[in-house]
């Protein structure tokens, strides 16, 4: 927690330094003391909104996997006459325990430090 505290601040302070170095119409005028608070302010910000970016993330990722799944077993349910998925809604359900029994595996395969 306090490492991704000091990186984020670290990042705002690093971030808006390089903005006013090295792009055009970026300045700051103030004192280095006024130019930590905002860069702080801005690493605070960032702490903040980050989580908020990951759940999108993986909302916008669950759901691209998902379309991606849907494709593949539809396809794999045309090529091979031995699998009967009769429907949309049977579909979408085989998806999801094809993508439930994915995740929960990964998870168990992941190592703990």
């Amino acid at each position: 927690m306090v490492q991704t505290v000091i990186l984020s601040l670290v990042a705002g302070i690093g971030g808006l330094w390089a903005a006013t170095k090295f792009i055009p119409g970026v300045s700051f005028e103030g004192s280095w003391q006024t130019f930590f608070m905002v860069a702080g302010i801005l690493g605070i910000i960032l702490i903040l909104v980050k989580p908020i970016l990951n759940l999108l993330s993986f909302i916008l990722k669950s759901i691209a996997l998902g379309a991606i799944l849907f494709g593949v077993v539809w396809g794999l349910d045309i090529m091979f006459p031995e699998l009967h998925i009769t429907g949309i809604f049977p579909l979408g359900w085989t998806v999801l325990a094809i993508g439930g029994a994915s995740i929960i595996l990964s998870l168990l395969g992941q190592k703990k430090p």
